[in-house]
């Protein structure tokens, strides 16, 4: 659409000064993230409960409470740490995680709570392979011993090619030495590795085996869905812009002379708009990248989708939101200078359609009822399991459920 002229036909003497609006930051000390969430959740198959690696983080993201083993020695390497369907899992299967998560936030973990730490990542390694370990006994009671060598050795190529090189890349490593030595610190190797992830790799397609089929995700389902749901389909106004600015800081803090600077740029503005009143799109492209000290001058002054509330400062958020499309603002004087903006274009609030959501919402649909059917496969699976931590005794089947989902939340 055409520009329309400024409200007034030149930019008037400064206001007097304007308290800039108070903003707070929240920051999280915390980055459990820097051991890949890939690695932390390295022992559960992926296929058994789709958020493993997201929830893993989020745990690893909260308080570490006290065990019931507070106090007790640290565990080593060749310790037994459970005992699952007459399989083992030593310590050194999953201390090498446990060690690198430590050691990504050791600046953050004070000294004297340094073995409690250690111990609660442990359990929570633990609980993960615990699973897996399940699902592999019952793959190792159903199919021919004979059959499993060939299968080890068909797994061998992935490791290699996938496995071996996705470990590499994880911890910035350059071969497979490296990663051998970096093992070795914490009692494993890249033996033991492969033979964790052969048991993972079959738990996980025996796990697809057993499964009953999938229903069918009807029209009806998704319609319910999407009713059930309407919150997560709205969608704030949003507004492309563009904006010159003035820096206090760049006109050595001289709120007069900022003010000059960008009445000055308002009122080119302005001329351009005057003499060309057809013209279309952004304007401000030439004079924000010679002038303009704001963030997106070199790209002309333009702002991509904005929410509605997204910026800092108020006033700017308001004029976003009230300005027809095309029209200038008044100079708006922020905690970092005076601006001037202009919308190019607006979307008013709204929710997305049925139409549009429904392909969403039919993966949704299709996740939600994979991850029930591998819930029930596991829980029958545990029913007839026996297993025991070092962490927690033994534990029956209706334990182990509350247990896993305590462990990882």
């Amino acid at each position: 659409m055409a520009c329309s002229a400024l409200a007034q036909s030149s930019f008037s003497p400064p206001p007097p000064p304007s308290s800039a609006p108070s903003n707070s930051v929240n920051s999280s000390a915390v980055n459990p993230s820097a051991v890949p969430p890939s690695v932390r959740g390295i022992y559960t198959p992926a296929s058994i409960i789709a958020q493993e690696e997201a929830e893993a983080a989020r745990s690893a993201n909260s308080p570490i409470t006290p065990t019931e083993s507070e106090g007790v020695q640290p565990l080593e390497g060749g310790e037994i740490v459970a005992r699952v369907d007459g399989q083992i899992v030593l310590a050194s299967d999953v201390l090498w995680q446990a060690d690198q998560l430590i050691n990504a936030n050791r600046d953050r973990i004070p000294p004297n709570r340094l073995s409690e730490v250690r111990r609660a990542i442990l359990r929570q390694q633990v609980m993960g392979v615990i699973d897996t370990k399940i699902i592999y006994a019952d793959f190792r009671r159903k199919v021919p011993a004979e059959n499993i060598p060939s299968i080890m050795e068909n797994l061998q190529k992935p490791f290699e090619e996938h496995e071996l090189p996705r470990l590499l890349k994880v911890f910035k490593l350059n071969s497979r030495q490296e990663l051998e030595q970096m093992l070795q610190n914490s009692d494993t190797s890249i033996a033991d590795i492969q033979r964790q992830f052969n048991e993972r790799t079959i738990a996980g397609e025996w796990l697809r085996q057993l499964m009953p089929k999938a229903k069918e995700i009807t029209h009806e389902d998704m319609l319910e869905y999407y009713q059930a749901h309407k919150q997560e389909y709205e969608y704030p106004a949003q507004a492309k812009w563009e904006e010159v600015m003035i820096r206090f800081d760049r006109a050595d803090n001289d709120r007069n002379e900022a003010w000059k600077s960008i009445a000055d740029l308002g009122n080119e503005v302005w001329q351009r708009v005057m003499n060309h009143p057809g013209l279309r799109g952004a304007v401000f492209t030439e004079i924000a990248k010679q002038k303009s000290h704001g963030f997106t001058a070199s790209e002309g002054g333009q702002h991509d989708w904005t929410t509605q509330g997204a910026m800092r400062s108020t006033e700017i958020n308001d004029a976003l939101f009230s300005l027809k499309v095309g029209q200038l603002s008044n100079v708006i004087e922020s905690e970092r200078g005076f601006h001037i903006v202009r919308v190019l274009e607006r979307k008013e609030a709204g929710r997305t359609p049925f139409t549009e959501a429904q392909a969403g919402i039919r993966d949704a649909l299709k996740k939600e009822q994979r991850g029930g059917l591998i819930e029930g496969e596991v829980k029958k699976l545990r029913k007839n399991s026996r297993v025991w931590t070092v962490f927690d005794g033994f534990l029956t089947a209706e334990q182990l459920s509350p247990k896993r989902e305590t462990t990882r939340r």
